[in-house]
């Protein structure tokens, strides 16, 4: 009967969960508060930086590598070194510098997931100058001419020496100073990561042609100059877009020195002139170099479909390592629209029977899903109790207790629980 005017009294939609103690006691362990997970707003930049200071600083800083071009040409002439092997380790050098003083050590910073990526990206054209190595010995094992200096061990460690040079030179150069200035501006967009790698692709090609020369070149001169460019800047396009996902550039200098010592390894064991013109005069030489040209194009076809397939799965945005954005120009982005401050759940709910004693009973804590319906538990006596009711903020999230966790006296589907009987009513 107790029971039935408690049910009765009790209200029919409250939100109650009815907590069941091992055993009787008089003090209350109030349950942990609850508090509902709100993702907080992030930090954004208040003004998007332009990058135009960071393209700015790498462009500037390319005359830098001129003057270490002419300190180690200095250098090599007080030494036994070649004065093409000085000029260009010294320009490796400070470019390096330079790498080093604006974008840090991350560009060093050589892994071995790093070198496989680089290695699978650019292993086809390793092959290619293999191949080319392989047909220049052929030929002159065939015309007699296989003739090795005196000194040849020697020469075949300058070649290393010069390869690793101009790897290193032009990577730190090309695809450290200007991609990473380009990235610092274009880099916000795919669109911007792929016409950074296409603009500093073509400066790398023009970088093998003589322009002064060109103003009074003949038409097949041109076509040869022109197809070198192409030629030189489709094997930049691979290098650049390794450089954009991996973030380092060792890797990169390290195979370009490795391609560029297969086509000179001959050169240097039989003495010959390590100055390479890309331009032929001759009329029959000219279309033989087109002709190589031509087919070196087509052979780098590879390289290029994956670049751009690498290009299409980076992260974007990809600012360079020369983009830094600061915590001064981070702020909390503006709430949108309906969102509210966190609210804490209400920790428990206070009942009063008729006959004056006091319940207290622990809010639920919000359930991911719904649950099946608890049998109800006996109902334990505790000390009258009164917290403070928790204080509604302005903008309250709208709180719905899942209907399964809930056990709502009258609508409920379980069957109800003996209630034992209180010993001062003997009902």
């Amino acid at each position: 009967m107790y029971n039935q005017q408690f049910q009765s009294q009790a209200p029919q939609n409250a939100p109650y969960a009815y907590t069941q103690a091992s055993a009787p006691s008089s003090v209350y362990q109030q349950p942990p508060v609850q508090s509902y997970a709100i993702p907080q707003p992030p930090e954004v930049a208040s003004q998007p930086k332009k990058g135009w200071g960071a393209l700015a600083i790498a462009l500037a800083c390319l005359p830098v590598i001129v003057l270490g071009e002419v300190f180690g040409l200095l250098v090599s002439r007080a030494t036994p070194l070649d004065d093409t092997l000085g000029a260009e380790l010294g320009g490796a050098l400070f470019a390096m510098v330079l790498c080093g003083i604006l974008g840090g050590s991350k560009m060093f910073n050589i892994t071995r997931d790093s070198w496989m990526f680089a290695w699978r990206a650019m292993w086809w054209s390793i092959a290619v100058s293999a191949g080319i190595a392989i047909l220049n010995l052929y030929s002159t094992v065939a015309l007699g001419e296989m003739i090795l200096v005196f000194d040849w061990p020697w020469q075949a460690f300058l070649s290393v020496a010069l390869c690793l040079g101009i790897g290193f030179l032009e990577e730190f150069m090309v695809r450290g100073l200007i991609l990473n200035g380009l990235l610092a501006r274009m880099g916000a967009s795919r669109k911007g990561i792929l016409w950074a790698c296409i603009i500093s692709s073509v400066v790398f090609g023009l970088m093998h042609v003589n322009l002064s020369s060109l103003a009074t070149a003949t038409p097949l001169e041109l076509l040869q100059a022109v197809l070198k460019v192409i030629q030189t800047g489709t094997y930049g396009f691979a290098l650049a877009a390794v450089v954009c996902k991996t973030g380092e550039l060792v890797s990169a200098a390290l195979l370009h020195a490795l391609d560029d010592w297969l086509l000179y390894i001959l050169t240097f064991i039989m003495g010959g002139s390590i100055t390479t013109e890309y331009v032929s005069s001759g009329t029959e030489e000219g279309w033989a170099t087109v002709t190589v040209y031509v087919v070196c194009i087509v052979l780098y076809i590879p390289l290029v479909v994956r670049a751009v397939h690498t290009l299409n799965e980076i992260d974007v945005p990809n600012r360079g390592a020369f983009f830094k954005l600061g915590a001064s120009d981070l702020r909390t982005a503006p709430a949108p629209a309906g969102y509210a401050a966190p609210v804490p759940a209400p920790s428990a709910y206070t009942y009063t029977a008729p006959d004056g004693r006091t319940y207290v009973y622990a809010a639920p804590a919000p359930a991911a899903q719904p649950q099946p319906y608890a049998q109800p538990q006996p109902y334990v006596h505790m000390q009258p109790a009164t917290p403070a009711a928790p204080s509604s903020p302005a903008n309250p999230i709208p709180t719905q207790i899942p209907e399964g966790s809930l056990y709502r006296t009258g609508r409920s589907d379980a069957p109800g629980a003996q209630t034992p009987q209180d010993p001062q009513t003997f009902r």
